[in-house]
């Protein structure tokens, strides 16, 4: 699964080839927060395990609906972008 990960905890905000056991966007962002700090993970995931609101998904260049974000499936060559809104 390839994936775009502008975060703060990843490093230079490249390309990663992610591999984790599991089929959703929930699933994905579990596996990721389980390497950084509680700090970054609150920039996924909220203390009821709900996706921050602050993060855009994307599947393949499509937007994931917000309200489709945590069970929206995935397959093994989806590629995924992850960002977060900026203010203006």
């Amino acid at each position: 699964m390839g994936m775009s990960e502008p975060l703060p905890s990843f490093e230079d905000n490249k390309e990663n080839q992610v591999d984790f056991s599991g089929n959703t966007i929930k699933d994905l962002l579990h596996h990721l927060s389980l390497g950084i700090g509680p700090k970054q993970k609150e920039n996924l995931l909220n203390d009821q395990g709900e996706i921050s609101p602050m993060l855009f998904v994307w599947i393949n260049g499509n937007p994931v609906s917000y309200s489709d974000r945590l069970n929206a499936r995935l397959r093994n060559d989806d590629f995924i972008e992850l960002f977060f809104a900026s203010g203006g």
